[in-house]
């Protein structure tokens, strides 16, 4: 069994200001409330490892498994004990009226726990529409501070 989430919103927050803050990973816990402290091993691409620590829990370490500024980003994040991988898949699209479509889509693979899948997911979905219009009122707000200055 998997779950699955997903949320969007329509924004016109730029996507060039959207990647910047999804590309700085030490911007994170600005808009992702739930995140303490977060750390990346290197550049924000595919492949690079990291460390997220979700408030009220201990270090997790996640992969950027896709990063593309014009489309989004993707990381995963295993946790070994619990034989659960988490997915998150960050994408925007250009809508033909200028705006863009944010998208958060959330995947979480336990095996044979079903139960787990829904208490970790539903603790995840229920921060995701917040998150999401943090992040787009960040990225206006950095436009129009940039453009002001």
């Amino acid at each position: 069994m998997t779950w699955e989430f997903e949320h969007s919103i329509i924004t016109d927050a730029r996507k060039d200001e959207i990647w910047t803050l999804y590309s700085n990973v030490e911007s994170w816990p600005l808009w992702d409330h739930g995140i303490e402290d977060i750390s990346l091993d290197g550049e924000f691409m595919e492949g690079t490892n990291g460390k997220i620590k979700i408030e009220g829990q201990g270090y997790l370490n996640y992969r950027i498994t896709m990063a593309d500024p014009d489309k989004g980003y993707t990381d995963e994040t295993v946790i070994e004990d619990l034989k659960t991988t988490i997915e998150f898949v960050h994408t925007f699209v250009d809508l033909p009226d200028g705006k863009i479509r944010l998208t958060n889509h959330v995947t979480i693979l336990c095996p044979g726990k079903e139960e787990m899948e829904k208490e970790i997911g539903g603790s995840i979905a229920s921060g995701v529409p917040q998150t999401m219009e943090n992040i787009a009122r960040m990225a206006i707000f950095m436009e129009k501070t940039c453009r002001s200055e």
